[in-house]
């Protein structure tokens, strides 16, 4: 990892922060490091100071931030060390004008701890609303769902503005640059997701095809996968907000004169999304691609923000016909720059498909959810729907809850208020899902927003039937009578009958699982993401 540092450490009495001595976990020790990543490259040949801070328990990393200029903190901080490294990144300015110490202090945050959105809100009307969402969440996402259908569906308008073609002077692309051929990667940030699982295998193949990836994500976080094997090696720069106009330029420019970028791939990252006219103005050749995995139903989320780019963007790659066919029907993009490469096998290496499809059913029939315990997910419907099964299935029922999020204290509450606790086990991320899936009769999924979920494809491979909400492209991999409405109360009903239907009819059950078996080998045959990453890249080499 040291190879691929843009600076150097000046002293050695501090180089502890930055390599694994106890003195940091591995977490803490890689945000010092994305932190002097960003400083080093927003300003070449400087000198800094990094002062390093730890915060209370469940607090945001501060690293690039404006706050990091400014030395003075909170009370509840402590400073942990201090680490002086200078810029290795070329400049042209006088050396007297790097001579100069620049002090900033950066704060890793606190261990990390889930906070959710709606626990910031302040006031009667913070109380109010985790009140309603405690004691009454299923009626709470029926005025969401209200919400979203009157109001919010903006995604839908025809009127999407697009901005004139860039025309850029091939001039431009003179501008002198390092020798590392490197990739540019925007995520959204280190934390388990569908999105961040496939941007992690591109970064693996990035190094695996020679290229340095640099890795820049956005949105706050302790970001939890930061340790991740896939980014050793890598430039990975958590920022954190506000940075001022001037740092951020500073920065891109910093990356674009040290490595010799070869493309840019965006997995959900709008910052950089949204800096890349003035990216394209500088080094039109760069070729951009942005991975797209679900359509949001109240805004359009990171579908939208890419067709209001398209000028700036080369490929918009989609994984599921869903999306292509939204992208080119509905928003008129050209087809051919609408890749459609599927993650069909991304996550199903490790399960075991060598299973009986009917099971013994000496014990209960086990339902499981597994997911982050998300709004998007939507946990409590699946409790709720456990709660209905419980008191209306034809023989002894289980079920299991998989995952951990933002929505946890809630779930746990609602297991004791359902009277669940009898019959519904608690797992962890720490467990493999695949142990979820030897165990299950069925698997739900109850979410209010997908692509297309990885672990549909998981159970199909692992032999379990799927109900799920019929969102993003899940049709194209679930049996039709196993797709519900996303409507709360039209879902409990509809997949409480299905999966009565399969405790009582086997052979309907196996029914169901081949049809959901059928799609998933017609989807396979779609080209595969990997394949089509792998071929392109090669493509990028000097």
């Amino acid at each position: 990892m040291k190879s691929a540092m843009p600076f150097e450490v000046l002293d050695e009495s501090c180089v502890g922060l930055v390599e694994n001595d106890g003195l940091l976990d591995d977490r803490e020790r890689r945000l010092v490091v994305g932190a002097a990543n960003f400083h080093a490259l927003a300003g070449p040949g400087q000198t800094f100071r990094l002062t390093v801070l730890r915060g209370p328990r469940g607090t945001m990393p501060s690293l690039t931030d404006d706050q990091t200029r400014r030395i003075e903190w909170e009370d509840d901080r402590e400073v942990v060390g201090s680490l002086v490294f200078r810029s290795s990144v070329h400049t042209t300015a006088d050396a007297g004008s790097q001579d100069k110490l620049v002090d900033l202090a950066v704060d890793l945050g606190g261990e990390p701890e889930v906070a959710s959105a709606y626990h910031q809100l302040n006031g009667v009307l913070g109380k109010v609303r985790r009140s309603v969402r405690f004691f009454a969440p299923v009626q709470f996402d029926v005025l969401r769902q209200y919400r979203t259908d009157m109001t919010e569906r903006r995604y839908r308008r025809h009127d999407v503005p697009r901005k004139a073609p860039v025309r850029i002077s091939r001039g431009a692309s003179a501008n002198p640059h390092g020798d590392t051929p490197a990739i540019l990667f925007g995520l959204h940030w280190l934390e388990l997701g569908g999105a961040e699982r496939f941007a992690l295998e591109t970064i693996q193949l990035a190094k695996e095809a020679g290229f340095l990836p640099i890795v820049v994500v956005d949105r706050p976080s302790t970001h939890p996968w930061i340790t991740r094997p896939e980014l050793d090696g890598a430039v990975v720069v958590p920022l954190s907000h506000p940075i001022s106009p001037d740092q951020e330029s500073a920065f891109l420019n910093g990356v674009l004169s040290a490595y010799d970028v070869r493309g840019i791939h965006l997995h959900h990252s709008s910052w950089l999304v949204q800096r890349l006219p003035w990216i394209k103005s500088v080094r039109p050749e760069i070729p951009v691609i942005d991975s797209l995995h679900i359509l949001e139903w109240r805004t359009g989320g990171f579908v939208d923000i890419s067709v209001r780019m398209t000028n700036v963007i080369d490929v918009h790659h989609v994984i599921s016909p869903m999306l292509r066919d939204y992208l080119i029907g509905r928003q008129g993009l050209a087809p051919e720059r609408v890749k459609l490469a599927t993650l069909a096998n991304l996550t199903t290496g490790g399960i075991d498909q060598s299973g009986p499809v009917s099971k013994d059913h000496d014990g209960p029939f086990t339902v499981a959810f597994v997911g982050r315990f998300t709004q998007q997910k939507r946990p409590y419907l699946f409790l709720q729907l456990a709660a209905e099964l419980k008191s209306s299935a034809p023989g002894p029922v289980k079920f299991i809850v998989h995952g951990d999020g933002e929505l946890s204290s809630e779930v746990h509450g609602l297991i004791a208020r359902l009277g669940l606790s009898d019959v519904l086990e608690l797992r962890t991320p720490a467990r493999p899902v695949a142990d979820t899936l030897a165990d299950a009769d069925a698997l739900v999924i109850s979410s209010d927003n997908e692509g297309l979920t990885l672990t549909s494809f998981e159970a199909t491979a692992a032999g379990i039937p799927v109900v799920s909400t019929d969102v993003g492209s899940q049709a194209s991999l679930i049996a039709e009578d196993l797709l519900c409405s996303r409507h709360p109360y039209p879902f409990i009903k509809t997949a409480a009958q299905r999966i009565r239907t399969m405790m009582i009819s086997p052979a309907q059950r196996k029914t169901w699982l081949d049809e959901q078996a059928a799609k998933a080998e017609a989807f396979a045959k779609l080209p595969d993401a990997r394949t089509w990453i792998r071929d392109t890249y090669q493509g990028w080499l000097p």
